[in-house]
């Protein structure tokens, strides 16, 4: 900056610098409307009020997701603050908030193997609220809101439940799912769990068929199931035929150990760059110094810089964002997703197959940017991780030791298939469903 600029900006009268944020919100709000590009995103109520409170065009959510329960059973040799804050990439503060409360301090420090954790982090990594089961009938529950902490006792009579079902498709899974009462009511949460293992938007025909294991789970004497998670599946049709299961790692394999969940490189691209801006849920924002999170790693590079696939998925959306610019999302499964902002260029489409090391797009300078640069992020289950220190899924295969227990503990279903079984078929009006 010359000095001359500094001294124009130092002069401006205080009703001009007032009206600032308000003149890029409302900037901001007409290019997104002109937009050059027919597919733009569309622009959230939460994105709106950033950029009115804070001005800060930088951090918009492109693509907000639904928080979802994340859980975890204590194993034996875990640490509560390694998980915490290497695997689970949960804010530090957050622990710090619940340590500081003597009684929540000495729950945790309690906390033993079997023993079985949930917890929900929304979009921009805080956390909103933990549950400890301590059995399977009590335990406590947190609630962190605007930094308070609220902590209430779990006395429900909680009852797990197993469950296999079978059926064909006639339309999609989920309408076959939904034929199933035996699923407590869960039937759409189980075929997101199947989208995210198994390209069914695309390659799902009539006629393919399919046998569930499902986990469900059940507060005192409610109806409907509390919770809901695919333990394993068989699905055999026209265009795909997968067996796998779910094991301690909460990934899914293959009967001979392969997991269905694809290596990640560290970065999307071959060259190395310039950590530009950090991934930083605590970023003070330079003008108001509020906290306005970095959710992803910015890699000063030139512009038309080829950005590689760091691990096999799906493209969900190639789209452009006045803030974000030109830019695409996809998705690897089981939760996983990457995002890559500010391009010059995508080179791939919407439901495209892609496979590590594909070229994806080239970065630019486009959206709201101070230069050419990309804007990488990794999201698990719609939480954002620093994509420079997460644990990132690696192995192919399940090790011997691993393989024996794993195979052990589904040799009965994987053998289901064989077995007659009733179907319950899509749009028939059958419920003829087999709970196991």
């Amino acid at each position: 900056m010359t000095e001359s600029t500094a001294t124009t900006r130092t002069s401006r009268p205080p009703l001009l610098r007032a009206m600032v944020p308000a003149l890029a919100a409302t900037i901001a709000l007409a290019s997104w409307w002109w937009a050059p590009s027919g597919d733009a995103a569309l622009m959230t109520d939460r994105a709106l009020l950033g950029l009115i409170e804070d001005s800060d065009l930088y951090t918009v959510d492109v693509d907000p997701a639904p928080t979802v329960w994340e859980h975890y059973t204590i194993a034996q040799g875990d640490s509560l603050a390694n998980l915490w804050t290497n695997q689970w990439q949960l804010p530090e503060a957050a622990l710090y908030t619940l340590l500081n409360d003597p009684k929540s301090a000495d729950i945790l420090r309690q906390v033993s193997p079997g023993q079985h954790l949930e917890w929900r982090a929304d979009g921009e990594g805080s956390l909103q609220a933990l549950r400890l089961w301590t059995d399977p009938s009590k335990g406590w529950e947190w609630n962190l809101q605007n930094g308070q902490l609220h902590r209430s006792a779990l006395t429900y009579e909680r009852n797990l439940h197993q469950v296999a079902v079978r059926g064909e498709i006639r339309t999609s899974l989920s309408a076959a799912l939904a034929e199933m009462p035996s699923l407590g009511g869960r039937a759409q949460a189980i075929a997101a769990e199947m989208g995210e293992l198994l390209p069914l938007a695309s390659k799902a025909r009539k006629g393919d068929r399919f046998s569930l294991l499902v986990d469900l789970e059940y507060i005192d004497d409610a109806e409907g199931a509390y919770a809901a998670r695919l333990a394993g599946f068989d699905y055999e049709g026209e265009q795909i035929s997968v067996r796998a299961a779910r094991f301690d790692d909460d990934r899914f394999y293959t009967p001979e150990g392969k997991s269905l969940l694809p290596g990640f490189r560290r970065t999307p691209f071959n060259s190395e760059y310039r950590v530009s801006s950090p991934f930083n849920l605590h970023r003070h924002h330079p003008i108001t110094g509020r906290v306005t999170p970095h959710l992803g790693t910015d890699f000063a590079m030139p512009v038309g810089t080829r950005v590689l696939a760091p691990a096999k998925g799906v493209v969900r959306t190639v789209s452009y964002h006045p803030l974000a610019g030109r830019f695409v999302v996809i998705d690897h499964g089981q939760g996983y997703q990457t995002r890559y902002l500010h391009l010059q260029k995508a080179e791939v489409r919407p439901g495209q197959e892609v496979k590590q090391g594909d070229v994806i797009a080239l970065s630019g300078n486009t959206g709201r940017s101070t230069g050419s640069h990309l804007h990488y992020e990794l999201r698990l289950n719609g939480r954002p991780l620093n994509p420079m220190t997460a644990s990132l899924p690696s192995r192919e295969r399940l090790q011997p030791d691993e393989l024996r227990r794993f195979q052990n503990q589904y040799a009965a279903y994987f053998d289901l298939h064989e077995q007659e079984s009733a179907t319950a078929v899509a749009g028939n009006g059958n419920r003829r469903d087999n709970a196991g």
